[in-house]
C-alpha cells in the first residue's frame, strides 16, 4: 500500500468517525426537541386551563359586584339623607335650646370676618327668628336690624367670592319651640329608621364581599399560574428555536462531511483503478499474456490490451 492510499484511508476513517459523532448529536438534538415540544403542548394546555379558571372566577366576582351595586347605591343615598337629617336636627336643637341672656348675639368685627357664609347664614336665621318671635324694645329692634344688615352684607360679599352658600336642608324655622321639638322628634324617628335600614343593607353588602373575597383570591391565583406557564411557553419557544437552529447547522455539517467522504472515496477508488491499469499496461508492454478478464478491464477503460 502506497503512502497516498494509506493517507486516503486515514482521511476516510477520521471523517467517518466525525460523521458518526454528528449523527449522534443530531439524534440527541431531535430527542431534546421532541421532549421540549411535549412540554410546550403541556404548558399550552395549562395556560388555557388557568385562563379559563381566572375568567370564570372573574365573571362570578363581577356578577356579585353587579348585584351588590344597587345595595351600595341605596346605602350611600341613605348616608346622604342621614347627614341632611342630622344637620337639620342640629340646627333645630340650637333654636330650641337658646340660653337665657341677651335676646340676640352681636358679632364682633373679628368674628364677622372669620365666619364662613354658611356659619353667617346660621346666625342670620337666628337673628331673623328673634325678630319674628321676640318682643323687642325699639332700641333692640334697631340694633337687631343693623346686625342683620351687617351679616347680610358680609354674606353677599362672601358669595361674590364663590364661597359656599347655606345648604337647602335648613328650610324654614318653625314658629314655636313646641313645633321645633316636634320636628326634632320626627327627625329622630326618621334617623333611627334610616340607620336601621342602612345597617341592614351594610350587612348584606358585607356578606356579599365575604363571598367575593375568596373569588378574588382564586382569580388572582389562577392569573398568577396563567402568567407563570405563559412565561414558560415563551422560554420553551426560544429554547426550541435555538435547538432547531443548532440542528440545522448540524445538518449542514453532516452534508459537508458526507461530501468530503464521497469525494475522498471517489479519489480512493479511482486511484486504485489507475494503479491497476498501469500495472496491466506494464505487463502488456513487457510481453506478458493478459487474462481475458484483464483484457476486458483494460478495454472498458479505453486501453488496447495487446
Amino acid at each position: 500500500m502506497n503512502i497516498k492510499t494509506q493517507s486516503g484511508l486515514i482521511f476516510l476513517a477520521t471523517h467517518k468517525d466525525q460523521l458518526k459523532l454528528h449523527y449522534t448529536q443530531r439524534r440527541n438534538l431531535i430527542e431534546e426537541i421532541k421532549i421540549m415540544r411535549k412540554e410546550l403542548q403541556k404548558e399550552q394546555k395549562l395556560t388555557t386551563r388557568f385562563r379559563k379558571q381566572r375568567d370564570k372566577f372573574k365573571a362570578e366576582r363581577q356578577s356579585l359586584l353587579a348585584k351588590a351595586a344597587p345595595e351600595i347605591e341605596s346605602r350611600d343615598s341613605q348616608k346622604d339623607l342621614l347627614e341632611k337629617l342630622k344637620k337639620r336636627r342640629g340646627f333645630l336643637r340650637r333654636q330650641a335650646q337658646r340660653a337665657e341672656g341677651p335676646v340676640f348675639k352681636i358679632l364682633t368685627p373679628t368674628q364677622l370676618d372669620q365666619l364662613t357664609s354658611v356659619e353667617l347664614k346660621f346666625h342670620l336665621y337666628e337673628l331673623e327668628f328673634n325678630q319674628q318671635t321676640s318682643s323687642l324694645s325699639r332700641e333692640d329692634e334697631e340694633i337687631l336690624i343693623e346686625e342683620i344688615q351687617r351679616v347680610e352684607e358680609r354674606i353677599a360679599f362672601l358669595e361674590k367670592r364663590n364661597e359656599a352658600i347655606v345648604a337647602d336642608y335648613l328650610g324654614n324655622v318653625p314658629e314655636t319651640k313646641e313645633k321645633i321639638e316636634q320636628e326634632i322628634a320626627e327627625i329622630d324617628q326618621k334617623i333611627s329608621q334610616e340607620e336601621a335600614g342602612r345597617m341592614e343593607i351594610s350587612e348584606k353588602v358585607q356578606q356579599m364581599y365575604i363571598r367575593i373575597k375568596p373569588l378574588k383570591e382564586e382569580e388572582d391565583k389562577a392569573h398568577e399560574d396563567f402568567v407563570k406557564h405563559l412565561q414558560r411557553i415563551e422560554e420553551l419557544r426560544v429554547e426550541i428555536q435555538a435547538k432547531q437552529e443548532e440542528l440545522d447547522a448540524l445538518k449542514g455539517k453532516i452534508a459537508n462531511v458526507k461530501k468530503l467522504i464521497a469525494d475522498e472515496t471517489y479519489k480512493q477508488v479511482f486511484g486504485e483503478i489507475e494503479e491497476k491499469i498501469g500495472a496491466l499496461l506494464k505487463k502488456r508492454d513487457e510481453g506478458e499474456e493478459l487474462t481475458p478478464e484483464e483484457q476486458e478491464f483494460l478495454m472498458s477503460y479505453g486501453h488496447v490490451p495487446f
